[in-house]
């Protein structure tokens, strides 16, 4: 069982080394003003503002670009757009990809930074002055948060100096809670008021989505063979085993942009009684056996990665993840000749383990339908190998 465990658990971790770039279509500008097109890694804020990783159209080979090797790259359909900035994030100023969200009299950029959100306003002339959007931390101290409250008060009197030419601006800053579509709103309502010479505002970021990982809720079915080894000392050491069907259903989210490539799936499966035997024979053959194995019921709950490979209609996958088994109770009967000896095991009872499985995958419109067979083990005697079929929706 060991053995087993350990080697799941190696393979869930070389499935993670394998795991492919988050691809997107899109085209870098270099120094020089030219275009290059090509795809790009999609991954977070915080990973983009410092590192573009870049594939040109016919080539194999990527290349890494640091902020100031390239002036800027930018996705396609209107996506996300980073331009090589020098900013104060933490008080040095340094080179970044600082996220192009608004251009015109008032420039905006965002250059995220150990998961809190700095937002740049840069006025026509060249002035500047910063927002920072904290990240929810629950560590953070009483001090920490009166000091946040205070650097929180002083940028936006900051920011609404740097407004001050436009009314409906300051007045959106008023709002309890700024969003990064409010920010935009806000630099947008300034362009308006303090434009006079026609020129349109220009927005680069238009899908509030593109921040927002993708998730699914699904529901699978399948069927099981269990195998469970004996307990008792006296017996040899051999596994009993059954069949079931089992149903379920769980989550999943698609993690591309933080994880090169895959899905944090969790799913919750049950299966309804059933039960296991299998006859023995030893001591010569003199003395014969039958043990049964009966369960109330099994709940697995799995937490773990799921990764498709390739592009089209069908494409294969593997998971793998942890997984915590609960038994409902069980009853374990064995039988010699005209005896029966039974013990009933009407608690419930809980065992850590992991799985490992693989198969294939197909798209329906927005939705996905797989089938995959899946191996999974516990640290204690159950072992499971099931054929399951899901649908994502």
């Amino acid at each position: 069982m060991k053995k087993i465990i350990l080697f799941a658990l190696f393979a869930v971790s070389a499935t993670m080394a394998m795991a492919q770039v988050n691809p997107k279509s899109g085209v870098i500008i270099t120094n020089s003003g030219d275009t290059i097109r090509g795809t790009i890694d999609f991954r977070t804020n915080e990973k983009l503002s410092k590192e573009c990783e870049f594939w040109a159209e016919g080539k194999t080979e990527g290349k890494t670009y640091k902020p100031g090797d390239i002036e800027g790259f930018r996705f396609d359909d209107n996506g996300k757009y980073f331009v090589t900035r020098k900013l104060n994030v933490d008080g040095k100023p340094r080179l970044y990809f600082a996220e192009f969200m608004v251009k015109g009299m008032m420039n905006l950029y965002c250059v995220v930074e150990n998961s809190d959100e700095h937002f740049f306003f840069e006025r026509k002339d060249g002035e500047m002055a910063k927002l920072t959007s904290r990240a929810f931390r629950t560590t953070s101290t009483l001090q920490e948060v009166q000091d946040k409250m205070l650097e929180k008060k002083e940028q936006y009197g900051k920011v609404k100096y740097l407004l001050r030419d436009s009314w409906t601006a300051i007045e959106d800053m008023n709002k309890p809670e700024v969003s990064r579509k409010q920010l935009v709103n806000v630099v947008r309502d300034y362009h308006k008021d303090v434009c006079t010479d026609g020129s349109t505002c220009m927005v680069y970021e238009y899908d509030e989505k593109s921040d927002k990982e993708k998730y699914y809720f699904k529901f699978f079915t399948g069927f099981a063979y269990y195998s469970k080894k004996s307990c008792l000392e006296y017996l040899p050491s051999k596994s009993y085993t059954g069949c079931a069907f089992d149903f379920g259903i769980g989550f999943e989210l698609n993690i591309g942009r933080t994880l090169k490539g895959g899905s944090l799936e969790l799913g919750l499966a049950y299966s309804p009684k059933n039960r296991t035997e299998r006859n023995i024979e030893f001591f010569g053959g003199q003395r014969r056996y039958r043990m049964e194995y009966e369960y109330k019921g099994r709940f697995v709950l799995s937490l773990g990665l799921v990764k498709p490979f390739g592009k089209g209609k069908i494409i294969p996958l593997v998971r793998g993840g942890g997984i915590c088994v609960v038994d409902m109770g069980e009853r374990e009967t064995s039988y010699t000749g005209s005896h029966v000896y039974e013990a009933a095991y009407l608690g419930t009872t809980s065992y850590l383990g992991v799985y490992l499985g693989g198969g294939a995958q197909m798209a329906v419109g927005k939705h996905f339908a797989r089938l995959h067979a899946d191996l999974y083990a516990d640290a204690h005697t159950m072992t499971k190998w099931g054929i399951t079929a899901e649908f994502g929706l």
